[in-house]
């Protein structure tokens, strides 16, 4: 599976090299002035910024700290008008994750605030996750005929169920690639991979390739992800090279679909639909919305391959009517966001229903939690909290079922059903 094509990495590597901004970092008159590194040192030798975490063992004062297995290695740009430049820096913890590993390539501002928010906690499971792996595994991958390897269901997969969960080998800001030079930036992420544990090192080895000639371009052309991590002011997107999630094959009807979280530093991979034992798992590699020969187009310029899946081959009939589905969907969706904004809550409410048909329709339905939060939101705003708190229930009930690693939309959901129901029990005794 790759969201972040080639075409995109080749681009941002060799986009914005003239010019350097710096983003959030501190001003000349605080602890760090502008001592750009040499082209390519580690960090023991960098009088820049400290940089977060630890290396070696860690002291006794900073038992939360990060721990770090190799000296970092960081890269500043060429010197420009700016006070301080960015500077990106190499950091691995083959601990991350019970020992999944990671190699993070990205500013110290963004990695301090990735290691702030508490993305590399190992904390306990919530209860929900805990459930799930008690059924086992819910896939395999397996050689799949024409596609080389692919991912196939172990057992039969409930519709919303999360059927994977996998951690980044890599994590790359976007802003190193599209500002470092192409040697930097190749033997940076050569080295990323050569740090990572054997075991998760090896699987990255494994990846399908694309045709570029440089080890690290094929590996991460046809196989990475694009996530949004980092402080709003800040470097937001990075690329991520998920071995697990990359050999999910791409299907223009899908029966899975992603969601990262920052906060876990995981991608979930949930279910659209019931799958059944044997039968592949396939994600869009394009917005599900895109029409066919956008889709195609996009598809054979940027993965270079013709779509032959299930949806494509099929009849005229078949082709049109999901054509057709999808132009309502995406309309609807533009249209339910307009009418909220516009304060037009109960058009919103009307249409959200119609466009949950047309999805569900065509087999690509959305997360029922998330669906039933929308809704209880546009009830609340619309005045009417009998409905609010329905949905609301719903979707606080949806977000336990679901048993992500990340329980903080599970929060949200329970803070919100909480205002409703008293606004709601206040409002009968008011009627009273």
């Amino acid at each position: 599976m790759a969201l972040f094509s080639t075409l995109s990495l080749l681009l941002l590597a060799s986009a914005g090299r003239a010019k350097q901004t710096s983003t959030g970092f501190p001003s000349a008159n605080q602890q760090c002035p502008y001592r750009p590194a040499s082209r390519l040192e580690t960090a023991a030798l960098l009088p820049i910024c400290p940089l977060p975490g630890h290396i070696g063992v860690l002291p006794d004062e900073s038992a939360n700290a990060i721990l770090w297995d190799y000296p970092p290695k960081c890269i500043s740009p060429a010197k420009d008008k700016a006070t301080v430049p960015r500077v990106d820096c190499l950091f691995t913890s083959t601990a991350f994750r019970n020992g999944h590993g990671i190699s993070l390539i990205s500013s110290t501002l963004t990695t301090s605030h990735i290691i702030g928010v508490g993305s590399f906690d190992d904390e306990a499971p919530p209860l929900g996750v805990q459930r799930r792996q008690n059924l086992g595994l819910a896939y395999k991958i397996v050689p799949v005929e024409g596609k080389g390897l692919g991912v196939v269901a172990r057992r039969k997969i409930k519709r919303g169920e999360i059927v994977m969960s996998d951690f980044p080998s890599l994590l790359i800001g976007t802003g190193f690639l599209g500002s470092a030079q192409p040697h930097h930036r190749r033997r940076m992420l050569k080295q990323a991979i050569n740090q990572l544990p054997e075991k998760l090192r090896s699987k990255v080895r494994w990846l399908s390739r694309g045709a570029e000639k440089y080890e690290v371009d094929a590996i991460l052309g046809p196989n990475a992800n694009t996530v949004m991590t980092g402080e709003q002011d800040g470097e937001q997107m990075h690329v991520g090279l998920f071995p697990e999630a990359a050999r999910i094959n791409h299907g223009c009807r899908p029966n899975v679909h992603s969601r990262f979280s920052e906060r876990r530093l995981t991608m979930e991979i949930m279910a659209h639909v019931a799958i059944e034992p044997g039968e592949e798992i396939l994600m869009s590699y394009v917005p599900i919305t895109t029409v066919l020969n956008e889709r195609r187009k996009y598809l054979k310029d940027h993965w270079g391959f013709d779509c032959k899946c299930q949806l494509c081959t099929g009849t005229k009939n078949e082709i049109e009517e999901s054509e057709f589905y999808r132009r309502r969907q995406k309309s609807l969706k533009e249209s339910i966001e307009s009418a909220r904004a516009e304060g037009f809550f109960k058009d919103a409410i009307v249409m959200s229903g119609e466009w949950h048909e047309f999805s569900e329709w065509d087999m690509v339905p959305p997360l029922a939690p998330e669906y039933h939060d929308s809704l209880a939101d546009l009830h609340y705003s619309n005045g009417d909290l009998f409905n609010a708190t329905r949905y609301a229930r719903m979707a606080y009930d949806g977000w336990v079922r679901f048993g992500s690693v990340d329980d903080e939309k599970l929060e949200h959901s329970r803070t919100v059903l909480a205002k409703i129901e008293k606004e709601f029990e206040k409002s009968l005794k008011f009627k009273k």
